[in-house]
């Protein structure tokens, strides 16, 4: 009898654990999906990082190069201001 109670037990412990099995199985294959999934974004974001970095990279000299050809373009209308004004007066004679 007491073999009896204990397969009675068993089974009683085997069908009350056979569900519990089932949803530890469907949440780690969820955990599983959801890692990949996170190392994903984590993967695109470190790609975005890097692009924004050369981004702000190419806008720093685009920056300079602008500075520079402002500089550039200041001096060519100081001498053509000269230029103006030189031509305003009569040439001299002697």
């Amino acid at each position: 009898m007491d073999k009896e109670i204990l397969s009675a037990i068993k089974q009683l412990l085997q069908e009350e654990i056979s569900p519990i099995k089932s949803q530890l199985d469907g949440l780690q294959s969820q955990v599983q999906e959801n890692t990949q999934i996170l190392k994903a974004l984590e993967h695109n974001s470190q790609v975005h990082k890097a692009e924004i970095d050369n981004l702000t990279h190419a806008v720093a000299e685009l920056s300079g190069d602008v500075k520079s050809i402002k500089a550039a373009v200041t001096k060519g209308e100081k001498a053509y201001d000269f230029l103006e004004n030189l031509s305003k007066f009569p040439a001299s004679e002697n």
